[in-house]
């Protein structure tokens, strides 16, 4: 009778410890540098297009064109983007068309967000405040010093990032390096709008 009551104890510590996991909102506090993207298309299993996959390799914390994650203890962070080779504003409506766009500039552009943790789902929620809209990120893997999400930014096309830790604070570290010009994703959360 005592070695079932220790086999039930041990079962239901061991499912306490599988189900919460290192996946909560304090093991993103910190920085985080993106060290890769990936966009591809999936099938109607949910598998990668291998033919439709383009990856761009970038600098964790490039003060030059890197994009960082700033997640703080408040449930708070942003996201500072230097790798925009065009901005485009002041969409029109009636013709369709942005009536600003600014070529290569030179500066940061700073999202703010919040967000929260689902431990069971192993699901990122990432709500930014301009333009209002929430991604879901799965996080198909992390530990102390990365992480990888993806995101299915519209019917069948899938963005992958590959984050990398630059610090255990919401401080910005940087180093400088270059990476090629990515094409904007509509919908996506790190080349979207």
């Amino acid at each position: 009778m005592k070695k079932i009551t220790l086999l039930t104890l041990f079962a239901i510590v061991a499912m306490q410890f599988t189900s919460c996991g290192k996946l909560n909102e304090k093991a993103f506090v910190g920085t985080w540098g993106v060290e890769k993207i990936e966009y591809y298309n999936i099938d109607y299993a949910g598998n990668p297009i291998a033919s439709s996959l383009e990856t761009f390799d970038m600098v964790p914390g490039d003060s030059q064109s890197g994009i960082d994650l700033i997640f703080r203890e408040d449930r708070t962070g942003e996201m500072r983007d230097r790798s925009r080779d065009t901005i485009k504003t002041d969409w029109n409506e009636e013709t369709h068309t942005y009536e600003t766009i600014i070529i290569c500039p030179d500066t940061t552009i700073v999202s703010k967000f919040t967000y929260s943790v689902d431990k069971r789902s192993s699901i990122l929620y990432m709500n930014m405040e301009s333009p209002v809209h929430t991604y879901k990120m799965n996080i198909v893997n992390m530990d102390k010093d990365s992480f990888i999400y993806e995101n299915e930014y519209g019917t069948n096309y899938v963005e992958k990032a590959y984050m990398k830790r630059l610090s255990n604070s919401a401080v910005k570290s940087a180093t400088r390096g270059s990476q090629p010009t990515r094409p904007y994703r509509e919908g996506s959360f790190l080349s979207g709008k």
